[in-house]
């Protein structure tokens, strides 16, 4: 968080920007945690047609935003389902609804959260393991326009967990969200550490909730038909040991250690056409850094062209562009899609532009009420593709801190690199508490890995010493790479929730797997159980 205190001016100087829009704020700021249910009934709304104001192409959501575009839905004319998920909404967001609905704003108040889960686990060859996990939570705010938030989350080591590589111990505690936030209708400032999920797909092609929660420097400026989202963040630190003499003219050494300092900075531009049947997104990235260097403003800078920059820093930076959209031709019809551009060579001329392009995309439908035609309504389905080419996010070892990844996890899809897949999901809603669902997913997963070596096949030699490839012949491979491991995972998945206060969660899987590990013929089967059952509380209290 050095970099951010010591930049605090000019988050300053942002909010005194807002300044004029401060009598439209509103008590916003505090955000969903990701994995939390409400993501969930949010999507099967916004397949329906409802909550068409929610900016659903920047996450996480922010709960006033939602309960904001609650009270601009007309339910007059609405399935029994689909209320259901309303009412959940409605009694998860029952304070937020009575402040915007009575123009009477807390001037001082406190909500204090109690999350505790216990998570029930077994896998083919293990017994059943069970892990507790529980969040606390506060949340300040002051009149209509801050909230400061905190979370911690205590867990068991081996606790399931968003991120999925963690590193703990036996038990352990962190800093989930830790922000200070400033909220009014059409801009938003934010500083500390939270969440960061861009698209419309299950998993980001740039930066995914997966990754972690980052600490970041974040606004965003909203209309009704167009919305600019900026953040940057400092990702985790590589340390570097090296030596120095000791004196002058002394042979001998001294070992020291220092970091290099990685930053991400992002920003996307969303369009919101014909009444929300169409969104467009366009947004660029790049990720930089040095030995103990603070954050450079020259790549900081929220109105900079990267790949522009790129050309004369060309070692310092590693920029990625891309574009994503949302389509509903049909109300209950989504239609979806994303493309990622690491690195494209656009001409020829020695070697090193034989590397194929680094690329990433995903097309993806989601369909609400499928059954409505027999009159069941509360059935929902959607299918997903994405393929993700070799060395898209990598990077050559010299320049390892400019890959995407946040410690041990991608930051964009949480697959990684160099892979395809396909997922498909069905769900119905039997009762108001009651969620069945059947998820089956395949995955190729290539050699290549954000962990494993850069490869440089294109620069292969002969035994006699000449390129195995020239400039005039070209290279090309096939992606995913290698000896492919394939996987099938076919799912079962019960959700109870009785209340919003509780809700209980069975996940039976089978997963088969050939090649396994990129090792050829080596195939496996496991059979995984997980079972979660979570209890909340979440009471608002005025301080005077």
């Amino acid at each position: 968080m050095t970099y951010l205190r010591r930049n605090f001016f000019a988050l300053l100087l942002l909010f005194l920007i807002s300044a004029p829009l401060r009598a439209n704020a509103i008590p916003g700021g505090e955000t969903f945690p990701a994995g939390h249910w409400a993501y969930e009934t949010i999507e099967q709304l916004v397949v329906r047609g409802y909550l068409t104001s929610l900016n659903d192409a920047a996450k996480p959501y922010e709960r006033t935003d939602v309960a904001k575009a609650i009270l601009e839905t007309d339910k007059s004319e609405i399935d029994r389902p689909t209320l259901w998920l309303f009412n959940k909404l409605e009694q998860e967001l029952e304070d937020e609804l009575d402040w915007l609905r009575d123009g009477v704003f807390p001037t001082s108040a406190i909500r204090i959260g109690l999350r505790a889960e216990e998570n029930v686990t077994k896998q083919s060859e293990t017994p059943l393991i069970g892990r507790f996990r529980g969040r606390s939570r506060i949340a300040l705010y002051f009149a209509e326009h801050f909230v400061v938030y905190n979370s911690q989350v205590y867990q068991q080591g081996g606790a399931p967990d968003v991120v999925s590589n963690r590193v703990y111990g036996e038990s352990s505690g962190y800093t989930e969200q830790s922000f200070i936030a400033y909220h009014s209708d059409n801009f938003r400032v934010k500083f500390g550490r939270d969440y960061l999920d861009w698209g419309y797909a299950n998993s980001s092609l740039i930066v995914s909730n997966t990754a972690g929660s980052l600490d970041q420097i974040f606004f965003q400026f909203n209309s009704p038909t167009i919305r600019f989202t900026y953040f940057t963040a400092q990702l985790d630190r590589i340390p570097s040991t090296y030596f120095v003499s000791t004196a002058p003219g002394d042979s001998a050494t001294s070992q020291l250690t220092s970091y290099t300092n990685r930053y991400f900075t992002a920003e996307r531009v969303d369009f919101n056409l014909f009444g929300s049947k169409v969104r467009l997104g366009i947004w660029q990235g790049v990720i930089y850094g040095g030995l103990d260097q603070p954050i450079d403003w020259r790549f900081a800078n929220p109105f900079q062209i990267y790949f522009g920059e790129q050309y004369n820093n060309s070692t310092e930076v590693n920029p990625i562009v891309g574009a994503d959209f949302s389509f509903y031709p049909y109300t209950g019809i989504n239609i979806y899609g994303g493309i990622a551009i690491d690195d494209y060579q656009a001409d020829r001329k020695e070697l090193n532009d034989l590397e194929p392009t680094e690329w990433a995309g995903t097309l993806g439908a989601r369909t609400a009420n499928i059954l409505r035609g027999w009159e069941i309504y509360g059935t929902d389905a959607s299918v997903e593709f994405t393929k993700v080419a070799n060395r898209t996010f990598h990077q050559r070892a010299l320049f390892d801190y400019q890959k995407l990844t946040f410690g041990r996890n991608p930051l964009a899809h949480v697959q990684g690199t160099d892979f395809e897949s396909v997922e498909f999901n069905v769900s119905h809603w039997f009762r108001k508490f009651l969620q069945v669902s059947i998820n089956v997913k395949a995955v190729a997963q290539g050699e290549g890995g954000l962990f494993k070596p850069f490869t440089e096949p294109w620069r292969d030699t002969n035994p006699d010493g000449t390129n195995k490839y020239t400039v005039e012949g070209g290279y090309t491979e096939t992606s995913p790479t290698g000896v492919v491991d394939r996987s099938l995972a076919l799912g079962l998945r019960i959700f109870y929730q009785p209340t919003n206060a509780f809700n209980a969660e069975l996940n039976l899987t089978n997963v088969s797997r050939s090649n396994t590990g990129n090792v050829a013929g080596m195939n496996t089967s496991d059979f995984q159980i997980f079972f979660r059952v979570l209890f909340e509380i979440q009471p608002v209290l005025s301080l005077f």
